[in-house]
């Protein structure tokens, strides 16, 4: 995007602490922050027109911040009629040419309407004011932290499709002329930055806003900021470089906020008269002034105290009647001395409608927690907390979990399809959950990081061992020709549905080695663990490369508790230091079955004893009598399906197929060798092998019987797979016959 400009301004400052992921891509006129040195060491091109480049701030971008995003659907927005002053004096700020202020901070309380007021300016003024608008959510794990704000995909991606900005980069790769760059939407609308989780990362934003737009060098962007008043946002703002560019509006109790609360109530309650059979006889009277007064007045200025009463009273598992009349008597029944809010108590008569409390709770417990991950897994971006996820954390049936919350559509919003996340409406609902003070015999806390991984990690155990029954090693030998294609056919459809068996065979492991004390769902799980099933699907989604970091710690973790794990033990240690078989199916070419051995004993080598440095992997390639380079290997691997089966098995494989077989002797002994040789004597020792002399002997790097065992298992391995290779005397790299891709 801005290649070939001239002129930026580079702030060096501004990013250094925000891990690689630092850029902040503005239209062409100043980029703010260590960008190039940045993003460059973080694996981007320094041509930022590059498809990676593209691809890469595409994949780090937060679309669920964007005003239009999917997922926000239906955003909040301001009833019509409604909030005319506050937009009114905001438009003039946004629309004005020659204004003092580049800060405009409007905050207030929750539930105030802010964040419908900041959706009903970015629909009005975005492509032509508004450059570009970012939403944080703590209930979304994708932008409820400052990473994603600064990478470029989340904001430029909405300055690039403007026409006139693209015209006159290209025209102006210098300068923006000062007419037309008047035109250019210059506003950046920020919403929610109290619910960016990590409070430093609230005030480290502010100040880098602040720099820019107090520096002597002029630079285009001003700022629009929802927030409530929160102390460090407050401190932030305080900063006496703040005072010549800031205007501040608070949102508080007011009689426009009455009136504009009674249209809303008046107009809703007309919706439902029109729309609900059991209102058809009531008339302009339902419900009465008084009622409504009391609603507004219990209010006080919330919008979201209006609207979840409206939700609530719009059922039709009761009569709309009754459920008005139930919220107007608990205000009654509590009196002025209640402990709690008036939308406390909302939120206390709409959980007391719910049948079955301590499924709902189990669910709204997992709703209120983020998703958490040992390890970054941005490859997997499914819904954690969709019906379909939850019902499977939670043992739960199909469609149990869209009944269990039937009854809280005035605070939860339920997807169409049950593979999009379920939504809490309002920060508010999740705050009172959260607070026993709040919720009292309601409290519903956020799991712990370990209870979460507990809950993860059995799930993800559960679904590897649906694999187990299917797998041909366990079918009947008769029946192994008929069981490999339904294995196969199960392995492509979990490829292409929800995407949760590949996620399980990427993070399993890492899951389960942080957690101190498993739960017996845990310890019942990973005694259905089958490791050769497990490996056949692994390889099937993960390629033919058999390195995971975490492999070998779940052996010393499971071991710490004892019997409880023993048969997990029993299972898994074997592959893990004895070996395994692989069984390439009659459509795999021998030669394509010897490279691919090469690749996972080589990747079995490297995941589990040291590197393997180039002049090793190259010595390896010869000793297979195969000219490849792994790229190649890789890219030929197109989804195969292999079975994976125990070092010692006895299964009897149909015509057509080949075995190779990978042990834990021929590891230990490449390691030996080669651990202790340089590019001469690996040299000498390939000539030993090929011409069976032992001239490396008299050098005592390797030892008689590791000699013995090379020749031996490289003679077996290629007469495994290619039989009329088995002359030794034959050098691979002489040309006619040597074994190419």
């Amino acid at each position: 995007m801005f290649n070939r400009s001239r002129g930026a301004t580079i702030w060096g400052d501004a990013h250094n602490n925000v891990g690689r992921d630092q850029s902040h891509c503005n239209n062409a006129y100043e980029v703010h922050g260590n960008v190039i040195h940045n993003v460059y060491s973080g694996g981007i091109s320094p041509n930022l027109d590059d498809p990676n480049t593209l691809r890469l701030l595409a994949e780090k971008a937060a679309p669920n911040a964007c005003y239009d995003s999917e997922q926000r659907f239906p955003p909040p927005n301001c009833h019509p009629g409604t909030r005319a002053e506050i937009l009114a004096k905001l438009s003039q700020w946004i629309e004005g040419e020659r204004r003092s202020s580049r800060v405009f901070w409007l905050y207030g309380s929750a539930g105030v309407g802010k964040s419908a007021i900041a959706q009903n300016l970015a629909e009005k003024f975005t492509g032509r004011k508004i450059a570009a608008s970012f939403f944080f959510s703590r209930s979304d794990t994708s932008r409820d932290k400052l990473e994603p704000f600064f990478w470029a995909g989340s904001l430029s991606r909405q300055f690039v499709p403007t026409p006139t900005f693209s015209i006159h980069l290209a025209k102006h790769s210098s300068k923006v002329e000062s007419e037309a760059f008047q035109k250019l939407p210059n506003t950046v609308t920020i919403d929610g930055l109290d619910e960016c989780v990590q409070h430093p990362s609230q005030e480290r934003l502010l100040a880098i806003i602040r720099k820019p737009i107090t520096s002597p060098t002029h630079t285009p962007w001003v700022f629009l900021i929802f927030s409530r008043p929160e102390p460090q946002i407050r401190c932030a703002f305080d900063h006496e470089d703040f005072d010549r560019v800031l205007m501040c509006l608070a949102i508080t109790p007011s009689a426009e906020a009455t009136r504009d609360i009674r249209k809303y109530m008046v107009d809703c309650f007309a919706d439902l008269r029109k729309k609900h059979r059991a209102l058809r006889y009531e008339g302009t009277s339902w419900p009465s002034e008084d009622a409504i007064d009391k609603l507004v007045d219990r209010a006080d200025g919330q919008f979201i105290f209006a609207s979840t009463v409206i939700k609530f009273v719009d059922t039709h598992d009761e009569r709309p009647q009754d459920r008005l009349e139930t919220i107007l008597r608990i205000y009654v029944d509590h009196g002025v001395d209640s402990p709690y809010s008036d939308l406390d108590l909302l939120y206390h008569q709409i959980l007391s409608a719910c049948h079955q409390w301590e499924k709902v709770q189990r669910v709204l417990r997992l709703l209120v927690t983020p998703h958490k991950c040992p390890r970054n897994d941005s490859s997997w971006k499914n819904s954690w907390h969709s019906p379909a996820m939850v019902a499977l954390q939670l043992h739960l049936k199909h469609g149990e979990v869209e009944a269990i919350l039937s009854r809280l559509h005035s605070v939860l919003q339920i997807p169409e399809y049950n593979t999009d996340n379920i939504h809490i409406t309002h920060a508010s609902f999740t705050e009172f959950l959260s607070d026993p003070n709040c919720s009292g015999k309601y409290y519903t806390p956020e799991m712990s990081k370990l209870e979460y991984y507990d809950l993860v990690a059995t799930l993800l155990l559960h679904t590897l061992s649906t694999m187990k029954v299917h797998y041909p090693l366990y079918q009947l030998q008769s029946e192994v020709t008929t069981a490999f294609p339904l294995w196969n056919s199960m392995l492509r459809d979990q490829d292409t549905d929800f995407g949760l068996m590949r996620y399980s065979c990427f993070s399993w492991d890492a899951y389960c080695i942080q957690i101190e004390s498993p739960s017996a769902h845990l310890f019942a799980a990973l005694s259905c663990f089958d490791p050769y099933s497990f490996l056949s699907t692994y390889i099937f989604f993960q390629g033919i490369n058999l390195h995971s970091p975490f492999w070998r710690d779940t052996i010393k973790w499971a071991k710490s508790f004892g019997e409880s794990t023993l048969q997990f033990v029993g299972a898994w240690e074997p592959f893990l230091w004895g070996g395994f078989c692989v069984a390439f199916p009659p459509k795999i070419s021998k030669q394509l079955a010897l490279e691919w051995t090469f690749h996972l004993e080589e990747s079995f080598l490297n995941g589990y004893t040291y590197h393997v440095d180039t002049s090793r992997k190259i010595f390896l390639q010869r000793l297979y009598f195969v000219i490849v380079e792994v790229s190649t290997i890789i890219s030929s691997w197109g989804g195969h399906t292999l079975l994976i089966l125990p070092a010692d098995s006895h299964m009897i494989l149909p015509e057509g197929w080949h075995m190779t077989h990978i042990t834990k002797h021929n590891e230990e002994v490449f390691h030996r060798v080669l651990n202790v040789m340089g590019q001469d004597d690996m040299e000498l020792l390939l000539d030993d092998i090929q011409m069976d002399t032992c001239e490396i002997l008299i050098r005592k790097l390797v030892r008689e019987d590791d000699l013995a065992h090379l020749k031996s298992f490289l003679k077996e391995r290629r007469k495994e797979v290619i039989p009329q290779a088995n002359d030794w005397l034959y050098r691979p790299f002489s040309g006619e016959g040597a074994l190419t891709v």
